[in-house]
């Protein structure tokens, strides 16, 4: 058996990061060369923190921070995202999603990364929380609904602890995912509303984001269609209409944002005060 060693994510490495991804989630066809090179390294707020354990040529754990620009507790700030943290099954229990998130951690913080945040599933959640000290925030609201809910968006700007802060370039780049391309459906006087696939037959992905910052693109004139929100809007600022909650029990894995404040480990985030939807993630 190789030794094991710790070491940043390359290029040239992502096809076993690449082979690793398809070995932890069979069901996902989106684990390819393009679409982490694409994540990774054509992010224009910078290359992701992302650390490889090796086994030889194998990559048996990962994981990654893609960095984004956030407002927190109302300060513009350098955040990174987790994601796509993963240990092969013959080497679970010795330690190496903490070893791999910790280099994440503490690459963030040599790169001036304020907080991470992530989305986490039932089995992740626990590991960040008790080994690493992440808060669990809350639970994503998760709803189907015809009509895009109505975001108030001055309230929202306003009260929102947590945000994204998106331009032209980070919007443009997040929208060309090379495994799922995504649409301006619809331009309001300060709101964007985006569209994708969910992975439910006949059902789109949507988020509404606040347009402030953002050129309006010319959205094409589109028949209403069910649509699946996975989201958190600051207390009073969203109206929904008529709407279906997803109950946990049909959901593949209920989904809670987690939080990680690398300049002060104890600040705590609220959960009524937060602006997300799955733009901000890697939900489909």
């Amino acid at each position: 058996m190789a030794e094991l060693t710790l070491e940043p994510t390359s290029q040239q490495g992502l096809a076993a990061v690449a082979a690793l991804m398809r070995r932890a989630f069979p069901q996902a066809g989106k684990y390819t060369e393009a679409y982490l090179n694409w994540l990774y390294f054509q992010n224009p707020v910078g290359p992701a923190l992302a650390f490889d354990v090796r086994e030889g040529e194998r990559v048996v754990s990962h994981g990654a921070g893609i960095l984004q620009r956030l407002v927190l507790h109302g300060r513009p700030v350098l955040g990174a995202l987790m994601l796509n943290t993963a240990t092969d099954a013959d080497r679970q229990g010795r330690g190496l999603f903490s070893q791999v998130v910790t280099a994440v951690i503490e690459e963030g913080r040599r790169r001036g990364v304020a907080a991470l945040i992530g989305v986490a599933n039932q089995n992740s959640v626990g590991p960040y929380v008790k080994r690493l000290g992440f808060h669990d925030v809350r639970g994503l609201d998760a709803f189907v609904s015809v009509a895009p809910e109505r975001i108030d968006v001055s309230r929202a700007l306003a009260h929102a602890d947590l945000r994204r802060d998106w331009d032209d370039a980070a919007l443009a780049w997040r929208m060309g995912n090379p495994e799922g391309r995504l649409k301006v459906v619809a331009v309001g006087a300060d709101a964007l509303v985006v569209e994708g696939a969910s992975t439910a037959p006949l059902v789109a992905a949507r988020a509404v984001i606040p347009r402030r910052g953002l050129s309006a693109p010319e959205a094409p004139r589109s028949r209403l269609r069910p649509a699946v929100s996975l989201a958190l809007a600051p207390a009073g600022a969203s109206r929904r209409g008529v709407s279906l909650t997803v109950p946990d029990r049909l959901r593949p894995s209920p989904l809670r944002l987690i939080y990680f404040n690398l300049e002060d480990p104890a600040d705590r985030l609220d959960p009524d005060r937060i602006l997300f939807s799955f733009l901000d993630f890697d939900a489909f």
